[in-house]
């Protein structure tokens, strides 16, 4: 069977299915909850990832507003991720009803929270692992 240069086919087992993802807008959900945008750059076997453009989003859900902090060139490792996906970052308009805010305002409105309110959009991948 001859296989033509550069055939992609239509399924790639593992990490080996981020080709397709090279040089375009991902979202990274961490283990730790946080949330990563950038461009994915590069990959291995091991699913670590290098992310450019890299933003790390921090939410206070109760509140509807987010802040990013610029991360520049980022390195993942694999097994920190939980979600992995594409998106559009020209959609605008589906945040969700998050408000972006600067540094200063997003630390007054934590200091101001209840207590027992959520601080954060939290993730607790690790309760579901406990069997």
């Amino acid at each position: 069977m001859n296989v033509p240069f550069g055939f992609i086919p239509g399924f790639l087992p593992g990490a080996s299915s981020l080709l397709e993802s090279l040089d375009t807008p991902i979202l990274i959900i961490l283990r730790d909850s946080s949330h990563l945008h950038g461009t994915l750059r590069s990959y291995d076997q091991f699913s670590n990832l290098v992310v450019s453009e890299c933003v790390r989003r921090v939410y206070i859900i109760s509140k509807g507003v987010y802040k990013e902090e610029k991360r520049g060139l980022e390195v993942v490792r694999g097994d920190t991720i939980i979600m992995l996906g594409e998106y559009d970052e020209n959609a605008g308009g589906r945040g969700g009803g998050l408000r972006k805010v600067e540094e200063e305002e997003f630390k007054e409105i934590e200091g101001g929270l209840k207590e027992g309110e959520e601080k954060v959009m939290v993730w607790d991948f690790d309760q579901d692992l406990n069997a």
